[in-house]
């Protein structure tokens, strides 16, 4: 059964948002940390979903999906329990990032640049089968890879979860990649998340903004 897409797509794109923005940096030059961090996300416009710095294979642990099923049991109960905050852990990538943190009077930011990322594109389940909450969830009926390639990102994230949702918060991650599809095609691909606030519908909640490119060579 499909639940609402405008926050839940967001949900699993921005995840990054929870993971950079957690350690506290103090005020002064940029702090630089160490994260082996794996991103997932939805291309709805293009029906597949997206692993960087991982595989499905990798990512999609027993435990990754119970804590997909945590999220899509809150969203189907009307967002009314507390958030199962235990369900944004994530699986471990396979390199390291260095995300820069910089404390600045709106809380604190961190910058990524990374190059040379594992890509791995799997089309999307049936409507009525995926939720756009959890890259494993929404691709365990088809199972069905599309291209795999490598890919340079980068990311700008706020502490949206860490201090709570606030006014005009902004958190991007994007990129581009090369891609050789399992029918033996090159594929260009580029790729935009962005998280807003405020969004006026529903209010308080974020917006997402999208943008998607998938050419064949």
């Amino acid at each position: 059964m499909s639940i609402n897409r405008s926050l839940t797509a967001a949900l699993g794109a921005v995840l990054l948002v929870g993971v950079t923005a957690s350690p506290a940096a103090a005020a002064g030059p940029p702090e630089v940390f160490e994260d082996p961090f794996a991103f997932t996300g939805p291309d709805l416009d293009n029906g597949l979903v997206v692993f960087i710095n991982t595989s499905r294979e990798a990512f999609c642990t027993d435990e990754q999906v119970a804590r997909e099923v945590a999220i899509v049991d809150w969203f189907e109960g009307g967002m009314v329990d507390p958030f199962p905050e235990w369900a944004l852990e994530r699986p471990a990538g396979f390199e390291t990032w260095t995300p820069n943190l910089i404390d600045s009077p709106k809380g604190v930011i961190a910058n990524l640049d990374e190059g040379d990322q594992h890509i791995e594109l799997w089309w999307l389940d049936e409507p009525e089968d995926s939720f756009g909450v959890g890259a494993c969830l929404d691709t365990d009926d088809r199972l069905e890879l599309f291209a795999t390639g490598s890919a340079e990102i980068k990311a700008n994230a706020s502490d949206l979860f860490e201090g709570g949702l606030r006014s005009a918060a902004i958190d991007h991650f994007r990129g581009k990649a090369d891609l050789i599809g399992v029918d033996g095609n090159d594929y260009a691909y580029s790729f935009s998340w962005r998280l807003v606030l405020p969004c006026d519908e529903p209010p308080g909640r974020p917006c997402e903004v999208t943008n998607f490119s998938l050419a064949q060579r």
